[in-house]
């Protein structure tokens, strides 16, 4: 019975993935190379609880109407969004803050005064810089990382303080340009303000906060006619360009909490390439090695093992040119997301091929005289339905999420189209194709004919 010869064909699928990559790799080298998303540049998250029902599309076009239209958001529970943004323009100690929540954990409560007076940070006769710090879970009981550095004995506005801890008085103080949470034992010279405001009452506790925040003494703003009331818990304004968007989006939505806010800096976004060149890198290096121990019972085991890494290289370069066609026509940006996906794209290819693989060392096994070409062909020939009855079923789930997933995993999807019809291919027309090349001598013979033809004018 007459089968495919896949092998006999395979300079031609070695001249189509060459251009292939070739045009990738041209793609890569015209600037810029990829659009790089927050994560790789520099970026603000924040995570918002909104007490009414707020749409994700709304929520979008609100960012878009306040000019960040590349902002990233993504659903992660009933009302409450993570929003990933360029840098935001904050000052100091504006970072990792936590708010107080909606509602107020029984050490909170009752006790919490504003607009106390001021005091001096540090202990009496304290040296250095002391840290100020968020809390963790709106609690200012649980003091968490550090929000902020003011030198000792710098004088600072007692925003609230909270008697019920157990560790004894806590302050939300602002001093510096920083504001943050710190255990009164380690302040001094407390000098209190007259009529200090409870926190209970919003409106009250807006006015008596003029040092809250850089603009305290601008009360957050007002929700929009008909919008649904706030809540009894006041938050105050935060500074900057983020106080901005959320006075925009109080008097849009009504009332809502951010329990977390952080930025990227440009040195965080240079760590994380680094860190992501590294995971690709070191992948490589144990699919290399196990591969090579895998097949140590067949000859050449080490040619296995490079043949599948080149075939895994060809389809790192095609995903990555791919993107940077899509970031230069549709501005598409590379973030964590991308790197997640190549990473599976090379755990895929890798898996495609070693079943191929796999098959050969079985064929191999059972004709250990035949040539090597008429095994690797029966092998692609037995595993060819299966890699694509595989490969199609993958590839209609990324497209039905590519159609009805949000916009949040587009990159990882993207990848996923891209690197698993390159990975079966690169498994049929590449990895098992470099084998028999190899086996059979084509590239020395190759190379000799180059050689030969640039000798030629010379005799």
């Amino acid at each position: 019975m007459k089968t495919i010869d896949l092998v006999s064909i395979r300079k031609w699928l070695f001249l189509g993935s060459g251009l292939t990559a070739l045009f990738g790799l041209i793609l890569l080298a015209i600037p810029p190379t990829l659009k790089p998303g927050i994560e790789f540049t520099s970026g603000s998250t924040m995570l918002i609880r909104f007490t009414n029902p707020v749409s994700q599309s709304d929520l979008r076009d609100e960012f878009t109407r306040l000019g960040h239209s590349e902002a990233r958001i993504q659903s992660t529970g009933a009302n409450e969004f993570l929003v990933r943004t360029k840098s935001l323009n904050v000052p100091a100690g504006s970072f990792n803050e936590v708010e107080p929540t909606a509602t107020p954990t029984a050490s909170a409560t009752a006790t919490a005064t504003v607009g106390l007076g001021t005091v001096l940070i540090g202990k009496d006769g304290a040296t250095g810089d002391i840290a100020l710090l968020a809390v963790q879970g709106g609690d200012p009981c649980r003091l968490g990382i550090e929000s902020g550095r003011v030198a000792a004995n710098t004088q600072g506005t007692v925003l609230e303080q909270h008697t019920n801890c157990a560790s004894g008085t806590v302050y939300r103080v602002e001093a510096g340009g920083a504001t943050g949470y710190i255990q009164a034992s380690d302040t001094h010279g407390f000098t209190p303000r007259a009529t200090p405001t409870p926190l209970a009452t919003p409106t009250a506790a807006a006015s008596a906060t003029p040092g809250a925040t850089q603009s305290a003494a601008t009360p957050s703003a007002s929700p929009a006619a008909g919008a649904p009331a706030a809540t009894a818990t006041p938050r105050p304004r935060a500074p900057g360009e983020r106080g901005d968007i959320e006075d925009a989006l109080q008097a849009r939505f009504g009332d809502f909490e951010v329990p977390e806010f952080s930025s990227v800096s440009p040195v965080v976004s240079k760590l994380a390439v680094r860190n992501a060149s590294i995971a690709v890198v070191v992948a490589s290096i144990f699919i290399l090695g196990y591969i090579a121990y895998a097949f140590s019972s067949v000859p050449k085991p080490f040619r296995y093992a490079t043949c599948a890494i080149i075939a895994t290289l060809h389809d790192v370069i095609i995903v990555m040119g791919a993107f940077s066609l899509f970031g230069k026509v549709f501005g598409l940006e590379v973030n964590l997301m991308f790197v997640t996906g190549l990473l599976t794209v090379i755990g895929f290819s890798v898996h495609d091929t070693i079943v191929v693989f796999d098959r050969i060392r079985e064929n191999v096994r059972l004709a250990p005289n035949a040539p090597l070409e008429e095994n690797v062909n029966a092998a692609l020939v037995q595993t060819l339905g299966r890699s694509l009855n595989t490969s199609i079923t993958v590839l209609l789930t990324v497209v039905t999420l590519l159609l009805l997933g949000g916009v949040t995993i587009q990159a990882f999807l993207l990848v996923l189209l891209v690197g698993v019809v390159s990975g079966v291919y690169s498994s049929v027309g590449i990895a098992a194709q470099l084998l028999v090349s190899w086996e059979n001598g084509d590239f020395g013979r190759l190379l000799g004919r180059f050689r030969g033809r640039s000798e030629a004018p010379a005799s």
